[in-house]
């Protein structure tokens, strides 16, 4: 099997998302080296199998390692193009890093990812509300410190401090500039206004490709946290794509 003209760097999700995923990443990195591509997956600083804190996790921080994967990556692989890939939280910082960091990417792929920072955060407190009472009960009462803004200070076990709440809730993916000479963007729920803005800045082009799929297995499901869900038909529209761009 002759070499790929790139190889891929899988950028994690947040808390629980990050643990509902990772048997889509495994399937994922399964399904690209079978293919010939190098991939490497890791773990934020503070979160995973990484050293350090989960509460000094920002999105500072995070961006920085996934500039520091993407040279291990390029040392490791031989390769000097990099394609990443980031689910949810993952596919925004991969995005993040390339106009934050100066990382300069073959091909962004960012599936469903974060468009606006203080939805988000308002996504993770619903989420923490609705797990806690279907397991203790319409009983339970959320006691958890929240800031000003309605930022969780922890939600399922992640902690978020003020710093790393402060800075998500300034995402803006419709105004971040992207360095990527390719970029795909995996959508399952439809186009949203939330998305809106990215869309007018990256409309459809040779370079830009956006893939609105029929929504799939409910991998984010609390029913799912147990099941092994992999939605396959979106695993293969990536490879695909990545296939499509670094032959």
């Amino acid at each position: 099997m002759r070499a790929r003209s790139a190889s891929i760097l899988l950028c994690n999700p947040f808390g629980e998302e990050a643990m509902r995923a990772h048997r889509i990443y495994r399937v994922l990195a399964t399904r690209l080296e079978r293919s010939g591509y190098v991939v490497m997956r890791f773990d934020y600083g503070g979160t995973g199998d990484s050293m350090g804190d989960g509460a000094d996790v920002t999105v500072q921080s995070c961006l920085a390692d996934v500039a520091l994967a993407a040279d291990e990556l390029r040392a490791a692989s031989g390769a000097s193009k990099v394609v990443a890939i980031g689910l949810r939280l993952g596919g925004t910082l991969a995005a993040l890093a390339t106009s934050r960091c100066a990382l300069r990417l073959r091909h962004l792929v960012m599936w469903d990812p974060v468009f606006e920072g203080r939805a988000y955060l308002a996504e993770l407190a619903a989420m923490h509300r609705r797990y806690m009472r279907e397991e203790i009960g319409e009983h339970w009462e959320d006691r958890s410190p929240v800031s000003a803004e309605g930022a969780p200070s922890e939600v399922l076990g992640a902690p978020i401090s003020a710093a790393f709440a402060s800075e998500l809730g300034a995402i803006d993916l419709g105004a971040t500039e992207l360095r990527s000479d390719h970029v795909t963007v995996v959508g399952t729920s439809g186009a949203t206004a939330a998305s809106a803005g990215l869309r007018e800045r990256l409309p459809e082009s040779p370079s830009v490709r956006w893939l609105e799929l029929p929504h799939s297995a409910a991998w984010n499901s609390d029913a799912a946290l147990n099941a092994a869900v992999v939605p396959m038909d979106v695993v293969q529209a990536i490879v695909t794509r990545v296939e499509e761009v670094s032959p």
